[in-house]
């Protein structure tokens, strides 16, 4: 069996469609969040079971973590940026561009 895709002639206008500026706001907070979580947890989850695996002693484990909280934040941030920047692109009925891992790129490109 085929299947057709079937495309508008014209893109629809802009208030037809379901893009806000508050829904692109609270999918970019979603998508910096998740991440924030997901990286946060992983990271502790790592330091924590090397340190006990080694016998690190506890003041060696915490400094660890502090250190493990940059790659975190860093990959929140440019997160964040990338976020907005795709949901900028998707209301704008753009293709999604090639990521650029720059913490400073989508904040300057704004």
């Amino acid at each position: 069996m085929e299947q057709d895709i079937i495309k508008p002639d014209v893109a629809p206008k802009a208030g037809t469609q379901a893009f806000s500026r508050t829904g692109s706001l609270m999918a970019a907070f979603g998508a910096t969040l998740l991440m924030l979580c997901f990286t946060g947890s992983a990271m502790v989850a790592t330091v924590w079971a090397v340190a006990k695996l080694v016998g690190l002693p506890d003041m060696l484990l915490y400094g660890l973590m502090a250190l493990g909280v940059l790659p975190v934040l860093w990959v929140t941030i440019w997160t964040a940026g990338r976020a907005w920047h795709v949901e900028k692109l998707l209301a704008q009925h753009r293709d999604i561009d090639v990521p650029v891992f720059s913490l400073t790129y989508y904040f300057k490109n704004g």
